[in-house]
């Protein structure tokens, strides 16, 4: 079930809500990431967090359909534990209602072979991860400007 955990929920009552499924093994990473979607002034993010390949699995494909919708969109790290990213991203786009959720793959990879088969499987997107909170914040405003205010997706239910 995706559940939203409270210590990640980053927003304040009359903005625009938004669920996001952050899959990252790292775990000071993972504080950066949700303090840079925290910085939000438009959105109030709604975090789940799988911390390997295995629990995001799990977490979506045992959604509870009335108490845990499903994330608008997935952030994927690509080196992961236990089920990697590519797998997790292939059953994503596999399944008849989740591939419609867009899953930005974000990866400390540069490497061609990852970027191409992250597109091979239809990721959304290739983030490489940044090495500051500058940049990060930055990502995060690109993620919310383009994902949220300006491309449509469509609404996404169990």
């Amino acid at each position: 079930m995706l559940e939203n955990n409270n210590k990640y929920t980053t927003g304040q009552r009359n903005r625009q809500i938004v669920r996001l499924l952050v899959v990252e093994d790292n775990l000071p990473y993972l504080d950066l990431i949700t303090d840079a979607f925290g910085q939000s002034g438009a959105i109030d993010w709604q975090i789940s967090v799988a911390n390997d390949g295995e629990q995001a699995l799990k977490l979506l494909s045992q959604g509870d359909k009335e108490n845990s919708p499903l994330p608008n969109v997935i952030l994927l790290d690509w080196n992961l534990p236990k089920v990697n990213g590519s797998e997790v991203l292939r059953w994503v786009k596999d399944h008849i209602t989740l591939r419609r959720i867009p899953v930005l793959v974000f990866s400390s990879s540069e490497a061609d072979r990852d970027i191409h088969a992250a597109y091979d499987y239809h990721a959304n997107g290739y983030i490489v991860k940044p090495d500051n909170l500058d940049q990060l914040t930055a990502i995060v405003e690109a993620i919310e400007q383009f994902w949220v205010v300006i491309a449509r997706a469509p609404k996404v239910a169990w």
